[in-house]
C-alpha cells in the first residue's frame, strides 16, 4: 500500500447529519454486492479496515468513523450501547436493510449490540478480538495510563507507541496515521470510553443473537487474553472460532490477506446456507 492510498482514504470520506446534530463520517465503497458494515476499535478510525478493502471488492463496504473518533462528532454517550444506537440511526438514514457485520475490538462489542437491534436484518457477524466483558479493571496499569492522558496528546508519546504495538510487522505509514488520529481524540473521549467499558457486560445481548457468528482472535492479544476468548465461546457456543498463533490484538493489520480470506469464507458459507 502506498502513502497516496492512505491519504486518499480521508479524501474519500462522506458525511451525513444524524438526529440531535450529530455528524457521521464514513467510507462507502459502492461495491456491487451485499452491504458489509465494518466497525473499528477504540481510538481507531475507519482507516482500520483500509487494508482489507481490496479483498472484499464484491461487497458494498460501509465503514464509519464511530462517534467521537476520526472526524465523526461525539454522540450521546461513550457506552457501546450508545455507539450501537448511533450506527442504527445511520443505517436507517442510509437505507440499509440487510447487511453483514464485521467489528474489531470495541467495534465488535458495538456489532453485538447492533445485532440485537437489527435482528433479521443481519446476515452474519464476524468479530475480531472481541470480548463480552471489556472492563480493564480500575487498578490496572492500562486504565491508569488512559486516565493519565491530558490534552494535547502527542502521537509519539510512549503510551501510543505501546497502544499500537503489534505482534507482527505492520506498515509504518499506516500505523503513523492511526497514531495521529488517536492523538487527535480528546482525552475526555479516552476517559469516557474507558468508563463505558467498566460498565459494560454483553452476555445479555449475546444470548439474543441467533445469526451465525465468527470469532477470530490473536493468541498473543495483550488486551483480551484466553480468559476473554473463553467467555466469548460461552456467550456464542455455536460460533465458528479461530485463534491465530503469533498474532496480537490487530490480526487484520498483521495479516490482512489471511484474515480477509477467513472472514470471506465464513460469509460465503453463510450465503450458501441461505441459498440452499
Amino acid at each position: 500500500m502506498t502513502p497516496t492510498f492512505f491519504d486518499d482514504w480521508e479524501k474519500r470520506k462522506q458525511h451525513v447529519e444524524l438526529p440531535r446534530g450529530h455528524r457521521m463520517a464514513f467510507i462507502d465503497s459502492g461495491g456491487p454486492g451485499p452491504v458489509l458494515l465494518m466497525l473499528h476499535g477504540f481510538s481507531d478510525t475507519s482507516r482500520s479496515f483500509s487494508m482489507l478493502e481490496p479483498y472484499f471488492r464484491e461487497y458494498r463496504l460501509i465503514v464509519p468513523d464511530l462517534p467521537g473518533h476520526g472526524v465523526s462528532s461525539i454522540g450521546q454517550g461513550f457506552h457501546v450501547k450508545d455507539f450501537a444506537e448511533t450506527i442504527d440511526q445511520f443505517l436507517t438514514l442510509m437505507g440499509v436493510s440487510r447487511l453483514f457485520l464485521l467489528g474489531h475490538s470495541m467495534g465488535a462489542m458495538t456489532a453485538i449490540e447492533l445485532a440485537t437491534r437489527r435482528g433479521d436484518a443481519i446476515r452474519a457477524i464476524a468479530l475480531i478480538s472481541a470480548t463480552v466483558e471489556p472492563d480493564f479493571g480500575e487498578g490496572s496499569q492500562l486504565a491508569k495510563d488512559i486516565l493519565a492522558l491530558q490534552d494535547p496528546i502527542r502521537s509519539t508519546a510512549g503510551f501510543l507507541q505501546d497502544w499500537y504495538s503489534c505482534s507482527k510487522p505492520v506498515d509504518h505509514y499506516f500505523l503513523t496515521k492511526m497514531k495521529q488520529a488517536a492523538a487527535n481524540m480528546p482525552a475526555a473521549t479516552w476517559h469516557g470510553v474507558l468508563k463505558g467499558f467498566a460498565e459494560t457486560n454483553l452476555h445479555g445481548s449475546a444470548v439474543k443473537i441467533t445469526k451465525p457468528v465468527f470469532c477470530l482472535a490473536g493468541a498473543e492479544d495483550p488486551l483480551f487474553d484466553e480468559s476473554h476468548r473463553q467467555r466469548l465461546v460461552e456467550a456464542f457456543p455455536e460460533a465458528r472460532n479461530v485463534t491465530l498463533t503469533g498474532h496480537g490484538h490487530n490480526p487484520h493489520w498483521e495479516d490482512p490477506q489471511g484474515v480477509s480470506a477467513l472472514i470471506a469464507d465464513f460469509f460465503a458459507d453463510v450465503m450458501s446456507d441461505i441459498m440452499n
